[in-house]
């Protein structure tokens, strides 16, 4: 199986937004996107699926390698080296994401909302930080320290609501991403959340945090013209299908910890066409 191939197979076996949503991208930012994807999707499976430690240590070394010139024979890699050599980037963040694989394995406790934004930085942030030589190529060059805050924070609000949506399934892990500090002050009991019960205390914490990454997606949106022309849209609408989750979340009444929320594909054909006409009455599409 070509390399390509071999990374389009992962991003459709795992995540249909964002196939969806990038799929459409001209061929070479496609492939770019599906490998920086299939990389980040590795990592996550190491841990998530594997638990295996050993294998993010291997990463890591692979990482190295590869920014190096030393590719590794995997096809994820081919993959991605030739993404870096098209589109320059640094290799900080593949580092730094692994650095939130390390806590989830050792399930490294959340005491504060600034150990949340840590964490969000480092499982998501740094995806935003990776994709942006490739989907704000211009940007990059010319606005980078802008663009950079702008991909962080569209990162840590895919982040939050990936906690949001998975707060059923974290729980059976034994993983709780709220901080401490939140937790408390509302005066939850995580045996009670174990049980599925839906609070007004419980309503409160997530609203707080549905707010949150709002209040990053905006971030986003008010910046949406520092991204390529022939990016922008695929990543608005990423974007939204991903916002779409919370106010699924919202709508059934703050229920996940007991089912995990997701937008329907008739939802999804709507979100893309008001995304078309938001971008089109900005002027940022034709």
């Amino acid at each position: 199986m070509d390399k390509y191939e071999h990374v389009r197979q992962i991003i459709e076996d795992s995540s249909v937004t964002f196939s969806k949503a990038f799929g459409e991208l001209e061929e070479n930012k496609r492939n770019a996107v599906f490998s920086i994807y299939a990389y980040c999707r590795i990592a996550d499976d190491a841990v998530d699926v594997d638990g295996d430690i050993d294998k993010v240590d291997e990463l890591e070394k692979k990482v190295k390698d590869t920014f190096k010139g030393a590719v590794p024979d995997d096809p994820v890699f081919e993959a991605l080296y030739e993404t870096i050599m098209r589109y320059p980037s640094d290799e900080k963040p593949y580092l730094e994401l692994l650095e939130a694989m390390r806590d989830d394995y050792h399930n490294t406790p959340i005491k504060t909302e600034d150990d949340l934004e840590e964490y969000c930085y480092k499982a998501a942030g740094t995806v935003g930080l990776m994709l942006i030589p490739v989907l704000a190529s211009q940007s990059y060059k010319e606005n980078s320290g802008k663009l950079k805050d702008v991909a962080i924070e569209l990162g840590k609000a895919m982040q939050l609501t990936n906690i949001l949506r998975d707060v059923k399934e974290d729980l059976g892990q034994g993983r709780v991403y709220f901080p401490d500090e939140a937790i408390e002050k509302q005066g939850i009991k995580i045996k009670t959340l174990r049980t599925g019960t839906v609070t007004d205390e419980y309503r409160a914490l997530v609203e707080h945090y549905i707010k949150k990454a709002k209040e990053k997606y905006q971030v986003f949106y008010d910046n949406a013209d520092l991204f390529d022309k022939d990016a922008v849209l695929p990543t608005y609408i990423a974007a939204k299908f991903y916002e779409g989750i919370l106010d699924e979340i919202r709508k059934a009444g703050h229920t996940n910890v007991s089912r995990r929320h997701f937008v329907s594909s008739i939802r999804k054909f709507f979100i893309k066409r008001r995304a078309k006409r938001a971008l089109k009455k900005r002027g940022i599409l034709e």
